[in-house]
């Protein structure tokens, strides 16, 4: 039986998009926590676009957003700043800074949101770097990572506040079948050994397999199923169905 104080991300009857063009057509979904909450569907169905609202890159036109049980729709700047230190964030191109190492990309969020010395500073991103298995990397530059190594280093700096809550999207992508199989145990790893739930966007039809405890899919905007892997697996949902069946995805 579900709880709704287990439910980390709630959204309800969520209705936006672009230049007066519907996106999101009054989805609702929820994310539990200590859990991977996968967001997946065809390409164009809207899911980058929900992942933009929840961290408010975007403003719905109507709906509810709550994060940890508040709404965010109506938050003013510093309280939603104050509540994004407990989000990290994964961004599909990694989004590290060329110009400086590893290592100082990952001090970047302890730097500007702590007051901690430098020295402790030091010793959390080894900590960090150690926990994506990247610790042999904290002096090179982000260009002479590989993807994956990119993407790890990426996920450190994520996770360099100890948020309990992590929005992902498309952390698979332009990587190789095992490189992509390595970063989902490292996901899986974080979710189990830090608590850590993961609010993920994927088309990755291997990955969402190996890492979803729950999905959201989404079809033209709308929200048809959310909930346990299994119980959309046996829904009868045709549109899930060749999903799953035919990986009509992208």
């Amino acid at each position: 039986m579900t709880n709704e104080s287990d439910n980390i991300v709630s959204v309800a009857h969520l209705t936006s998009g672009y230049n007066g063009d519907k996106v999101l057509d009054d989805v609702s979904m929820v994310a539990r926590e200590n859990e991977i909450t996968v967001i997946l569907g065809a390409s164009g169905c809207g899911k980058t676009t929900l992942l933009k609202h929840l961290i408010r890159l975007f403003y719905p036109w109507s709906g509810s957003i709550a994060i940890f049980g508040q709404e965010i729709t109506d938050m003013d700047e510093p309280e939603f700043n104050e509540l994004l230190l407990k989000i990290g964030v994964l961004f599909q191109n990694g989004a590290l800074l060329n110009s400086i190492t590893v290592s100082e990309n990952i001090a970047i969020p302890l730097e500007q949101h702590t007051t901690l010395p430098a020295t402790l500073i030091q010793r959390l991103v080894l900590i960090k770097l150690g926990l994506v298995e990247l610790s042999h990397a904290l002096d090179k530059l982000p260009s002479e990572l590989s993807g994956g190594m990119r993407k790890r280093a990426s996920l450190a700096r994520a996770i360099a506040l100890d948020p309990p809550l992590l929005f992902c999207d498309e952390p698979s992508a332009g990587l190789d079948p095992v490189t992509s199989e390595s970063l989902d145990r490292l996901l899986l790893k974080l979710r189990d050994d830090l608590g850590m739930s993961m609010v993920i966007v994927s088309h990755e039809l291997a990955s969402i397999h190996r890492i979803a405890d729950s999905i959201v899919f989404l079809d033209d905007g709308k929200c048809l199923f959310c909930g346990p892997v299994n119980e959309a697996k046996s829904a009868g949902i045709a549109e899930i169905d060749r999903f799953f069946r035919v990986g009509e995805f992208g």
